[in-house]
């Protein structure tokens, strides 16, 4: 199966929250590159216009679906892309930020790690660029103590545990995450961590590599509570 075909039973997932700057140029960037893939854009209640640039978009396409999360009790980027997946419709799923850190470009590899019959495929950084040394710290503290508690509980543990750039067979992640609820949690911001605590020790997972951009406009969503629930979530 040509790269063109398998396009078609893939969704591309893009979380978002007030990103106007960054959301009509990743939807023509991703549609560019992948013209038969379809979008869903998870809206955790933007206010800046990011909402109608996307309206605006599915108004004339209709891969594209916007999911509007304004009204929900419980925000953020796990249980965004959870509510994502809940309405996917294709065989194959990937998560990309919206802000360019996570080359669109490099999807590409992740579907041929997919069409070769890997069950998740994940982009593993191989250089982070525009970080603070703090950040690095605590990021390397967190993939550190993450792999450990991988090691513990027996489950893969891929290169970047952490990874935000993802993808993999939806009725399988799904089914993890149906099956798994208090695993999941639902105010966290590394789904693919989450994933990983439940996952099959024999899963195919493919890995490439991708170089970590520094944001192109807006402001990161990360905050201490983000990654005191990360830490809570270890064991």
């Amino acid at each position: 199966m040509n790269e063109s075909t398998f396009t078609k039973q893939i969704t591309v997932i893009i979380p978002t929250l007030n990103e106007k700057s960054n959301v009509d140029k990743m939807i023509t960037r991703l549609l560019s590159l992948y013209s038969e893939v379809s979008i869903i854009v998870a809206d955790d209640g933007s206010t800046d216009g990011t909402v109608e640039v996307v309206l605006n978009w599915g108004a004339k396409n209709p891969n594209i679906t916007f999911l509007d999360r304004k009204n929900e009790l419980i925000k953020g980027l796990t249980i965004s892309l959870v509510d994502a997946l809940k309405i996917t419709r294709t065989d194959y799923f990937f998560v990309i930020d919206c802000d360019f850190q996570h080359p669109p470009e490099c999807i590409a590899d992740g579907i041929q790690l997919l069409s070769e019959g890997n069950e998740l495929v994940i982009g593993s950084r191989s250089s982070v660029e525009g970080w603070s040394l703090t950040r690095k710290l605590i990021s390397w503290g967190a993939t550190t103590l993450g792999k450990f508690s991988l090691l513990i509980r027996r489950r893969p543990r891929p290169k970047d545990i952490m990874s935000g750039f993802f993808g993999g067979e939806t009725q399988f992640i799904t089914e993890l995450i149906i099956q798994n609820p208090k695993t999941i949690s639902p105010k966290g911001y590394k789904l693919l961590f989450d994933l990983l605590k439940v996952m099959p020790r024999k899963t195919s997972i493919g890995e490439f590599i991708y170089a970590f951009q520094p944001r192109e406009a807006g402001e990161s969503k990360i905050s201490m509570k983000h990654i005191l629930v990360y830490f809570r979530s270890l064991f």
